[in-house]
């Protein structure tokens, strides 16, 4: 049994990323290039869809790790949070241009390459169109989420004989949209087919072709964007959830093996923008997990570096008193306000000492590091490069319990949302058990016995009906640590975690004053020789209509439609 704590006793910046990297022009010369498009068979485009959307290592660098899991106090770096973090968003954010060039793209060129079969083969090619149809919603979506407004319903088709300057989806009728063309390909999945169907087998990496699993992962994004929708229009969130959870059982996702997750050997994120090294644990989140015994707390941070044969080093290097011993705690968390960060500068947390041991120079530190084989299963900890798996989240079946319970809380549906609620812990305990035994992670304990059951009656964990938005919430938050992005969207969607919730954050503070925290993305300059200036500009001037939207499209403090104030 886990026991963590004792109760008894206790580049570029933003804007020049965009033009260079997902301009106007750029998407007129990805849209009009007929050479651009390969001959390839239809499910080598899923494949190359799959691999573009899930291979974002500038993402993982720049927008996970150094900008989204400190503002949401996931991670902070070495000596603490500065001041102004905040402000810092150069290179953020890299999810935009994929969606035209190395997702989009591919999975309508699969369309168009199916089309252009002979028309006796095509209807073997239903299914496989639909599930492409379902993984494009995904993308558009989470591209979408961070920056409002998008070309979509006219765009990818320049080179189809469509318009090579597309108007921008809004991103309320794109939501819309996006819910009915899932809505129609779960329709057609479920509808037998007079032929037999071509499987994209091993071309899909999350189910290996399986239509009645993607039946699933439709129903289990539709719910994710009714989630959205809550703030602008609660009848509408009403109205998906009522028909997606009225489906049959079988097409809702009931366990882990039915998440909607990518997995792929070592190699696949080795390279080394997705090192992880560097990021440290935050003292809310460890003294939370700690003082809860969260299973998961071994799973998500490793424990600092004073075991007992580094403080004998230490002891024998004269930087210790003799005697010293290992703590029963090893699990310590960096502050996330910049205030508390300068305040305890000269502090033991932030003042690693190094030793050596067996010839080489080693670093002790206080504060604990982040499981970087949680990240990348690859990574060298000082005894080779690790071969895990790389386990990337898109919709998990913990997720879907959690969005269950809380429509349910919030008297949306009338399920039970206690019982969602403990299914969903325990499915997120589960899935990071599974993913850090595969991924070989290092002082790892994998769960066994009354673990999960002995958290869920700690008081703070118990589900409380007075709290339940808060309980669901907080839960929903650590369940993201591998998805920090879906964290963030989290915290705007419902205001939890803050400093008073369940699981405290920090108000994070420079000199005295608490600090906002980005909530979209700052939107590429407009340049009026931009192949779709006029479009873009219409778009911008649409958003900036909303209240909320901030001062410029720059501006990160904004706020995207769905995000009502």
């Amino acid at each position: 049994m886990k026991m963590f704590y004792k109760k008894i006793i206790l580049g570029l910046t933003l804007a020049g990323a965009l033009v260079t990297s997902c301009s106007d022009d750029d998407y007129v010369d990805a849209n009009t290039n007929p050479d651009i498009l390969n001959e390839v068979p239809p499910e080598n485009q899923f494949l190359s869809a799959t691999l573009s959307l899930h291979s974002q290592d500038f993402e993982a660098y720049y927008d996970i790790y150094r900008r989204i899991m400190p503002w949401m106090q996931y991670v902070t770096p070495q000596n603490g949070n500065g001041a102004n973090f905040t402000n810092n968003i150069d290179n953020f954010s890299n999810r935009y241009g994929r969606l035209y060039t190395g997702i989009g793209d591919a999975l309508v060129d699969l369309e168009k390459s199916v089309e252009k079969l002979p028309e006796e083969d095509q209807p073997r090619y239903v299914y496989m169109v639909n599930i492409a149809h379902i993984l494009k919603a995904y993308y558009a979506f989470y591209v979408s989420d961070i920056y409002g407004n998008i070309p979509y319903s006219e765009a990818w088709q320049a080179r189809y004989g469509g318009t090579m300057q597309p108007t921008y989806d809004d991103q309320q009728s794109l939501f819309n949209k996006l819910d009915e063309e899932i809505e129609q390909a779960i329709s057609t999945l479920k509808t037998a087919q007079s032929v037999t169907q071509v499987s994209l087998g091993n071309f899909d990496q999350y189910y290996k072709g399986n239509v009645k699993s993607w039946i699933r992962a439709g129903n289990a994004l539709r719910l994710k964007i009714a989630m959205r929708l809550y703030k602008r229009d609660p009848n509408k969130t009403q109205a998906i959830a009522q028909e997606v959870l009225g489906d049959a059982a079988d097409n809702l996702m009931s366990s882990n093996s039915e998440g909607w997750v990518f997995r792929a050997a070592s190699g696949f994120n080795s390279g080394g923008n997705w090192n992880p090294d560097g990021l440290y644990a935050t003292k809310p989140l460890v003294d939370f997990m700690w003082d809860n015994g969260d299973p998961r707390l071994d799973a998500f941070f490793s424990p600092n570096g004073y075991s007992q044969e580094r403080i004998n080093a230490l002891i024998a290097d004269g930087q210790l008193e003799g005697g010293t011993v290992e703590a029963s705690r090893r699990y310590l968390g960096s502050f996330t306000s910049p205030d508390e960060s300068q305040a305890n500068v000269n502090d033991k947390y932030y003042n690693p000492r190094t030793v050596e041991i067996g010839g080489s120079d080693v670093q002790v530190d206080t504060l604990s590091l982040i499981q970087r084989r949680l990240f990348q299963p690859a990574f060298d900890e000082g005894n080779g490069a690790g071969d895990g798996l790389v386990y990337l989240p898109v919709i998990t079946y913990a997720e879907f319990c959690f969005m269950r319970a809380e429509l349910a809380a919030r008297g949306i549906t009338s399920e039970d949302a206690e019982a969602f609620y403990n299914a969903g812990v325990t499915a997120s305990i589960e899935l990071y058990n599974t993913i850090a035994t595969t991924g070989e992670l290092s002082n790892y304990t994998a769960i066994a016995g009354s673990d999960i059951s002995d958290y869920l009656s700690q008081p703070d964990i118990a589900f409380d009906e007075s709290i339940a938005l808060d309980q669901i919430s907080s839960q929903a938050f650590l369940n993201f640590f591998k998805q920090p992005a879906e964290g963030w969207a989290l915290w705007k969607r419902t205001g939890y975690p803050n400093s008073t919730s369940v699981l405290a954050l920090t108000d994070m503070k420079y000199n005295g004053i608490s600090l906002k925290i980005p909530r979209r993305a700052p939107l590429p300059l407009l340049s009026e020789v931009s192949a779709n200036y006029t479009n873009q500009k219409a778009a911008y001037d649409a958003m900036a209509q909303e209240a909320g939207f901030g001062a410029g499209p720059t501006d990160v403090f904004g706020r995207v439609w769905w995000d009502k104030e």
